[in-house]
């Protein structure tokens, strides 16, 4: 149960310290928006009844998501100013269950402009017991305005014992873990995954077996047929190159994606350390390409070629 995992962290056991002089709107950061939704939930918990008791009746109605003070937002995908109105209103009604009512506010950076500026007056006037839970992937879309009014706490990533009890019975758990980068939803996505384990090798084969430019659009097909994951291509490149680097610096402790590892190192040889630095800014020159929506075919093919042209020009 995530919540459990929760309640462990420092975050967690920071906010418990200060429940007796609880700030009136807490906007919580983060990568990883599953985290962020489940860690809010347990603030509200928290704020209700000082602390997390799975057998009082706030803690069972909240966990069941049937708490009548529990308010969470938005309805639909982003917060509207429909929905910013309806939290100013229903802040005025006094709790009916719970001695405190708490409105989560999930996915503040999607909301829209408007919505936003309609929060600001709960925000800066809330109602005698009322408490508001804003959740935040990107600040920097988030109003100036409304970062203000918040008392902020930037989440730290999950450790991987979390992680691995989250996705035990999960096959190749090592891999999910390796590459969640501490977030539990990401981790729960790569694991229902049906063919990660063998994007997982796919990619590798670029490190170790493409040899040639004859190769290169066999090996750019093979990636491509995996529908979507360009994204997650990138950031496998990425987590090996940084493997080999470690590798290479003699640093086989901290390598990350430890299934493949002797793989790694049977091909560590291969590269010098200045080949794989500049592997490494090639990789994170199609990421921000990517941004711009360029052809990721392209982008791929001109990748693997020029991974080829340094490996053998800085021999």
């Amino acid at each position: 149960m995530l919540i459990d995992e929760i309640r462990k962290t420092e975050d967690f056991i920071a906010l418990q310290r200060e429940i007796d002089a609880f700030p009136k709107s807490l906007m919580l950061i983060g990568k990883d928006q599953l985290y962020l939704n489940e860690f809010a939930k347990a603030v509200a918990l928290l704020i209700m009844d000082k602390g997390v008791d799975y057998d009082s009746e706030n803690s069972k109605k909240v966990l069941a998501g049937t708490h009548p003070d529990l308010k969470v937002y938005p309805i639909k995908d982003k917060l509207l100013v429909a929905d910013s109105e309806e939290i100013g209103e229903e802040s005025f009604i006094k709790p009916i269950f719970a001695d405190r009512k708490v409105f989560i506010i999930n996915n503040i950076d999607n909301s829209m402009e408007s919505a936003q500026n309609k929060l600001l007056k709960v925000l800066e006037e809330p109602s005698k017991n009322v408490y508001l839970i804003l959740t935040c992937t990107n600040t920097n879309l988030v109003l100036p305005t409304i970062k203000s009014r918040c008392n902020k706490v930037e989440l730290k990533r999950l450790n991987d014992d979390c992680i691995e009890r989250m996705v035990d019975k999960v096959e190749d758990k090592a891999l999910v873990i390796a590459c969640s980068e501490g977030q539990i939803g990401r981790a729960q996505t790569l694991s229902k995954m049906k063919d990660f384990t063998l994007l997982c090798t796919d990619c590798l084969s670029i490190f170790t077996k493409m040899k040639n430019s004859k190769q290169v659009l066999e090996y750019s097909k093979k990636l491509l047929s995996y529908k979507n994951e360009g994204q997650l291509i990138l950031e496998l490149f990425t987590l090996i190159v940084e493997d080999l680097i470690k590798i290479k610096g003699g640093k086989e402790e901290l390598v990350k994606l430890l299934p493949l590892k002797s793989e790694l190192e049977n091909v560590a040889g291969d590269y010098t350390i200045r080949a794989l630095c500049e592997i490494a800014g090639l990789i994170n020159n199609v990421n921000k390409e990517k941004q711009f929506n360029v052809n990721f075919t392209l982008a791929l093919e001109n990748l693997l070629l020029n991974i080829l042209e340094v490996k053998y020009i800085c021999r």
